[in-house]
């Protein structure tokens, strides 16, 4: 009797157990197939490679198993004689929409960046995301919505869910009373459970000790987009953490001086926002994008320098390492020295900071990257002023800068930071100013909404040109010396069939080249160049040296003749000192990407 009972409670357990594949096979079906069509991308991307496909056979067994744990709910609800009750179709309906959706949306992004971008979910991208505000992403959207990198997916995940709805429209069940298909059922959810459980456990270590760098273990040690989202949102808030937090304004509350000489009474930095050298005729681009640059070239005050490269092709890792003295060569995290305009404060001078990208954007004080530079607690510690508002166009920040400043005989620092050709890039500049023509892109391998792209970036380009200008010829009456230079560079179809960033790994020579090599030059007034022969001298001797912007603070200190711990002579590119042979480290996201030199394959004892 025991034993009939006990067997009797078994066949119940199996029965609900698979339960899920006989009555929402199409619901089943569809929350297993939204999660893998990334990775099915990524297969035929990689031209069904050994790797991708082991990849997908193992993500098939993870989403299969979550699968059947979504549809496990539904099979909770009990039938009355009169049907089910209204409330109960109710909830199951929004439940179905709520898991559906998000799988969708899930799978929609990341076979979108797998295919615009080659990557999929990673640390990189959540900080991207985490860093854009709501302008950027219509902007985004306005570029992206209509090529084919976001309509394909998008037309698998409606076809996908037109197969599921007419599925249920015809209410197609199964009736599992065979024995044999019942076990076949439980042993497949036997293997895929524990290996689901054995990828928890994994995932959990690998989060829990960090043996593995973000990017990577994003990238290579997850299996679905589920798991590499939730792996990205792990490291993002590791590395944006309230203790590392802590730490920075800990550093930059301890800040000493030895001494300064005010060696340049005003000191202006202009950073750019993805400038490729190779669409600015200052480097030799066919197109005249740099008119007004190049007339001050011809006069004698601009010197552009021809080796220069970001330390990485991402915003905030770009800025967190260009405002603080440490060194990537060295293992040092940006995070552990003082930002240069602390540094600067301390010291004596005014710090002016104008930016049309952060402005206005109520940060906590725990955010680190680009948006340590305005919250509560670090700006008083960085900046004597600095602007609240973004504006639509760069040149509106000269604004900004007259009416928060005033002419004294202070010594000043300004910090500019551009907009300048962020996408969409037909945004970036006011159509009245609009120059060049698709007719002007000589591409015959260029569609012509690509070559409206290329024309369109050509214009930013002019424009940041006639911005840049303008913030010079503000200075030109004064003892001042202005370090121009782009975060980092751009892809626009130079030799592929994509424009903006990629985040994926390894580095290319080619990506090396587009995105990482940045135009570099150094701006002196006449008084600047007539009082300082020796400056102006040392700067034109530099034309020619390997720099890397990680080192910028080093030559603004130098520049104005600040002495402190954190000022290393061998990294200051204009001075006696400077070391040619560093290497030039690269980063993806904060991630290490390898040395520039090594990557492009560029022997310097040649």
């Amino acid at each position: 009797m025991q034993r009939s009972a006990t067997s009797c409670f078994a066949k119940h357990i199996a029965a609900f157990l698979v339960r899920p594949f006989g009555e929402y096979p199409a619901f089943l079906v569809l929350t297993a197939l939204l999660p893998l069509v990334p990775d099915i991308i990524r297969f035929f991307l990689n031209e069904m490679s050994f790797v991708p496909g082991r990849n997908l056979f193992y993500g098939t067994l993870l989403s299969l198993f979550r699968a059947w744990l979504l549809v496990l709910p539904l099979c909770l609800r009990q039938h009355d004689r009169g049907g089910e009750i209204l409330a109960v179709r109710i909830a199951e309906a929004i439940y179905r929409v709520f898991v559906l959706s998000y799988l969708g949306l899930l799978s929609l992004a990341e076979s979108f960046l797998l295919i615009r971008f080659g990557t999929p979910f990673s640390f990189s991208v959540i900080q991207l995301l985490w860093e854009t505000d709501g302008r950027e992403s219509l902007e985004f959207l306005k570029t992206y919505c209509t090529t084919p990198a976001f309509l394909l997916p998008a037309a698998a995940c409606v076809l996908l869910t037109a197969g599921y709805l007419l599925a249920e429209h015809r209410k197609i069940r199964f009736e599992l009373h065979s024995r044999k298909v019942r076990i076949s059922l439980l042993f497949l959810l036997a293997g895929s459970g524990a290996f689901y459980v054995s990828r928890l456990h994994f995932q959990y270590a690998l989060t829990r000790t960090g043996d593995f760098p973000g990017e990577m273990m994003c990238q290579t040690a997850t299996l679905t987009p589920f798991e590499r989202l939730h792996t990205s949102l792990f490291w993002f808030r590791h590395e944006f953490s309230a203790e590392n937090a802590e730490q920075l304004l800990r550093t930059l509350e301890s800040v000493e001086i030895e001494s300064c000489s005010f060696r340049s009474p005003c000191i202006v930095i202009i950073i750019g926002e993805s400038f490729s050298k190779h669409h600015s005729s200052l480097y030799g681009y066919p197109l005249p994008t740099n008119p007004r640059l190049e007339e001050r070239l011809r006069r004698g005050e601009l010197f552009v320098f021809r080796d220069v490269v970001s330390p990485a092709n991402l915003t905030t890792s770009v800025l967190s390492n260009l405002f603080s003295p440490a060194s990537l060569g060295s293992g040092q995290s940006w995070k552990d020295s003082p930002l240069f305009p602390a540094l600067f404060k301390k010291a004596g001078y005014t710090t002016c900071h104008l930016d049309n990208q952060a402005a206005g954007n109520d940060y906590d004080y725990h955010d680190l990257g680009l948006k340590a530079l305005f919250n509560a607690r670090s700006t008083p510690l960085l900046f004597t002023v600095h602007n609240e508002n973004r504006h639509p166009y760069d040149l509106e920040l000269l604004d900004d800068y007259d009416r928060l400043t005033s002419r004294d005989d202070t010594p000043e620092l300004v910090v500019f930071h551009l907009m300048g050709q962020h996408v969409s890039y037909s945004d970036r500049y006011p159509k009245e100013e609009a120059y060049f023509t698709p007719g002007d892109i000589r591409r015959e391998d260029l569609t012509q909404q690509e070559r409206q792209v290329v024309a369109d970036y050509d214009n930013a380009t002019r424009y940041n040109d006639q911005v840049v200008d303008a913030i010079l010829a503000r200075f030109t009456d004064r003892d001042a010396i202005a370090v121009y230079l782009s975060d980092h560079g751009e892809e626009v179809y130079d030799y592929r069939d994509f424009f903006c960033r990629s985040h994926d790994l390894p580095l290319t020579p080619e990506v090396c080249k587009y995105q990482f090599e940045i135009p570099f030059m150094i701006w002196m007034s006449d008084t600047y160049r007539r009082n300082r022969p020796d400056v102006a001298a040392q700067v034109a001797g530099a034309l020619d040296r390997p720099f890397s912007a990680d080192d910028l603070s080093h030559l603004l200190l130098d520049l104005a003749g600040i002495r402190c711990r954190w000022y290393d002579p061998a990294r200051s590119l204009i001075g006696e000192r400077f070391d040619t042979t560093r290497p030039r480290p690269l980063l993806m996201g904060f991630e290490p990407a390898g040395n520039y030199e090594t990557i492009i394959g560029r022997d310097r004892k040649q």
